[in-house]
């Protein structure tokens, strides 16, 4: 899984940022915990707000980084135990407007709180643009961030009336077969949702398939539902499902309907050595994406336990629902 993609982050996330290099990028900042400071206020709002504004990312106070190769260097932690998780969270509420959904994340080197490490995630913002305490809006440039323009501010205020999809899950079935047949047939399918307020009518979902066995045969079920075969030649297949349907806010549907048969000899292989990358893109210049090897690729999208919480959250008076 991408280092932006964890749900948690631990010290050893921190160690294999060191070990391997990992350069910053427009979604990863390191900065040296003395960044995280009563007369770095300022600085905080902006590079908080500039993530918002643009994709969204994270920010890793308490590494510092080589200023010419932009790589990470060692622990630079934060040695002010005053310094807290609320204290943090007070001075990004400066920021106008607030910013929805951001998680901070701290982490104790040797489990002492005078050597700590922030992890800050912060995801794009459906609510930009937002502005630093210095009254300035910025954006989120490779290795900075930077003042933006006037048309560029004016471009975010219309990002809250454009749709909010997010690929839920995914998930691969094996079909029962004959003992005696030579392949294994599995199906692929994708959920997505609309967490926004606005409908959406125009989307793609593309899915790259990487690693599949030789001889697979792939096919895809289009707008008219036949499936259609395709025959693996090259390194990646990728499929692309347009929009069939509009989605609603709150609502969620499936899409990507994929099938592959695979040599029997071959189908261990297709779950511990394919990834899948999907790529969602939507109006407004929206995009969502997600990576995994299919070994990690549930079989099930939600269980019965799951759906009736659902239903207990949206629909208080339904009920429960009886799966079999």
């Amino acid at each position: 899984m991408d280092f932006i993609d964890l749900e948690e982050y631990t010290l050893s996330d921190m160690d294999a940022l060191i070990q391997n290099e990992v350069e910053e990028n427009i979604y990863l900042d390191y900065k040296d915990g003395r960044a995280l400071s009563y007369d770095k206020i300022t600085e905080i709002t902006k590079d908080v707000s500039a993530f918002a504004n643009s994709d969204g990312g994270i920010i890793i106070y308490g590494i510092s980084e080589n200023k010419e190769t932009h790589k990470p260097e060692k622990y630079a932690p934060v040695t002010n135990s005053k310094i807290t998780k609320e204290w943090i969270e007070q001075k990004i509420n400066l920021i106008h407007r607030k910013i929805d959904g951001i998680r901070i994340f701290p982490i104790r080197i040797d489990g002492d709180p005078q050597k700590s490490i922030y992890v800050i995630k912060i995801p794009r913002s459906y609510n930009a643009p937002h502005m630093a305490l210095d009254n300035k809006y910025y954006k989120r440039h490779n290795f900075s961030s930077d003042p933006m323009e006037e048309y560029e501010v004016r471009d975010l205020f219309n990002r809250v009336n454009n749709p909010q999809l997010r690929i839920l899950n995914c998930s691969i079935e094996q079909k029962e077969g004959n003992e005696d047949d030579e392949k294994v047939v599995f199906s692929f399918k994708a959920w997505i949702t609309n967490i926004g307020n606005v409908l959406s009518k125009d989307y793609k979902l593309s899915a790259s398939f990487f690693n599949l066995p030789i001889g697979t045969i792939c096919s895809y079920k289009p707008h008219e539902g036949k499936l259609l075969p395709m025959v693996i030649c090259e390194y990646c297949t990728k499929f692309t499902s347009l929009s069939k349907e509009t989605i609603y806010p709150k609502e969620l549907i499936e899409t990507g309907h994929y099938q592959f048969e695979v040599p029997i000899v071959s189908a261990c292989d297709f779950l511990d050595k394919v990834y899948i990358k999907l790529t969602l893109l939507f109006e407004g210049g929206g995009k969502d994406e997600m990576l995994k090897n299919l070994e990690e690729v549930p079989t099930i999208l939600y269980d019965k336990e799951e759906i009736n919480e659902f239903i207990k959250q949206d629909h208080a008076d339904f009920g429960s629902l009886d799966i079999i």
